[in-house]
Parts: C-alpha cells; structure tokens; sequence
C-alpha cells in the first residue's frame, strides 16, 4: 500500500481503512524506511514538504535543507531519555 505520508487526510483515510495497530505497524515500517541517519541518537529523516525534500531530525524536529546541517544540530542535540 502506497500513500503520501505528508498529507494529513491520506493518514486519515488509512487509519479508517486498516485499523490503529496496521496504521501504527506501516508508520513504523515508514519511518524506518525514510530514516537516512541516526545521530547522537537523533533519526534523520528524509521527508517531503512544501518546501521540498528536507532533513528532519526526530519526528517533531526542525528539518534542514541539508544534509550536513542536520547531521551537525542532531549531533549538538541533547540526546533524548
């Protein structure tokens, strides 16, 4: 199944379709797939946006243009506990 993770209604439709616990197991597999780094603890993700394709650092952080500029504020990043 093939959806875009960046639109809040397609989510939406998916969680009605399969279920909380399928949704919750495809996220994971998605998040695990756009992973691109782990730094200090900290997933990059690389993740579209109106902006464009972005470095997300965690799954609420601020995403980077660049690669490097979010390798070099997750590796300044308090690690999370």
């Amino acid at each position: 199944m093939t959806i875009d993770w960046s639109d809040p209604a397609a989510r939406h439709r998916l969680i009605e379709c399969v279920g909380p616990d399928e949704y919750n197991r495809l996220y994971a597999e998605q998040m695990a797939r756009s992973t691109v780094a782990i730094v200090n603890g900290h997933a990059i993700r690389r993740v579209q946006s109106l902006f464009g394709k972005l470095y997300q650092v965690g799954t609420a952080g601020p995403a980077f243009s660049a690669f490097e500029a979010a390798k070099t504020f997750a590796s300044k990043k308090r690690a999370s506990r």
